[in-house]
């Protein structure tokens, strides 16, 4: 099984059209893909206490990180995630904090071959007072809705006019965090639900926003939610042991509607984060974050998990933080941030730049039905 890509050479700007194409034993099949390039975010305006912050929270991923890949209590992956390939199959990439990543050699995927079992991660969601306090600060929380959960919503809207030509009517968003996706799609009249694990969190989206999020496991609950036009998965399978499950669940949703998509956002491994971070393994805290992202994705990984599922890509979108990443691990490194801390909008352009040449390290995958 093979994915390729037609790609102009001479394509210039924020959106283009590309072809993404699938060869498995001379069976070849097309997709037309939308591209949308780049997403330029201030990203210092949301870091607040950036420098004190980050020597935290250095101290605190490495040794919860460490202590939980140093505990016997691991499984031994036996299959990719993705493709189901015998995991013998398979070559190391980088060991972040005791974490071995590996990539299949069928479908590219990267993923953690020996990982705490799923209760752990499980329980290490319901329970990390640091993963709910990313998404629970109060005075933040306008801010962030309308810095990245807006941007999100215009984007989804606009990708589903093109395909379908019409609003979407119903929106639900699995991992929602405290719910910031959930209320812009409220605010714009859109009928939206979440659902969210994390106890701390969906209290937050309560006492904020004035909604209940959903506290059921979606593979529990999916059929009370049958019609919904869109799944929205912004930043959760590459925390969860089996995507595929979360998908056909996802498929069951939106098959039901005239309407169907889904969409998730999603780290990406060849990117420039992903080149710091293996060169500064001892100081991660996002991206290949071995208890926050137990897997990684490369573009044909992500088609595929999407192609075994039933859904067919429709559009990409690629942005990400690879430059805040790299200025930060520079940081770490010389103990100095200044170079850091003000440049801002230098970061906002030079992202943008390696986000259009696709070397960021986040993918936000459209699919529908097939």
């Amino acid at each position: 099984m093979e994915w390729y890509k037609t790609t102009p050479l001479l394509q210039q700007g924020e959106q283009c059209e590309e072809k993404w194409i699938r060869e498995d034993n001379n069976n070849r099949e097309n997709f037309n893909v939308k591209v949308f390039l780049g997403k330029k975010t201030d990203l210092l305006k949301l870091k607040k206490n950036i420098v004190e912050k980050l020597k935290k929270q250095l101290e605190y991923y490495k040794k919860t990180r460490t202590d939980l890949y140093s505990n016997k209590d691991k499984e031994h992956i036996e299959k990719c995630p993705v493709c189901g390939n015998d995991s013998k199959q398979s070559i190391s990439r980088t060991t972040i904090y005791g974490a071995n990543y590996v990539q299949c050699l069928n479908c590219s995927h990267i993923y953690v071959l020996e990982r705490p079992t799923k209760k752990s991660i499980y329980n290490f969601y319901l329970s990390d007072i640091t993963y709910a306090a990313t998404y629970t600060d109060k005075q933040s929380a306008e801010s962030r809705l309308n810095a990245i959960a807006v941007p999100w919503l215009d984007w989804t809207i606009k990708v589903f006019k093109d395909t379908y030509n019409k609003m979407p009517e119903r929106i639900l968003d699995i991992g929602s965090g405290a719910g910031h996706f959930v209320e812009a799609c409220r605010r714009r009249n859109i009928n939206a639900d979440g659902i969210e694990l994390n106890e701390s969190s969906r209290k937050f989206a309560k006492d904020i926003w004035g909604f209940e999020l959903d506290g059921s496991d979606f593979l529990d609950v999916y059929d009370k939610y049958k019609g919904y036009d869109i799944v929205t998965f912004w930043g959760l399978l590459e925390h969860t042991p089996n995507p595929s499950a979360l998908l056909k669940a996802a498929y069951k949703v939106v098959s039901e509607s005239k309407n169907g998509m889904i969409i998730s956002k999603l780290p990406r491994w060849n990117s420039l984060s992903s080149a710091s971070q293996i060169l500064s393994p001892n100081s991660v805290i996002r991206h290949l974050d071995p208890m926050g992202h137990i897997m990684a994705f490369t573009d044909a990984s992500a088609a595929e998990l999407y192609y075994l599922n039933n859904f067919k890509p429709v559009a990409a979108w690629y942005y990400g933080m690879d430059i805040y990443e790299t200025l930060m691990q520079i940081g770490n490194i010389i103990d100095s941030y200044d170079h850091l801390t003000k440049t801002g909008d230098f970061q906002m352009e030079l992202q943008q730049f390696v986000d259009e040449n696709r070397f960021s390290d986040g993918l936000t995958l459209v699919g529908i039905p097939k």
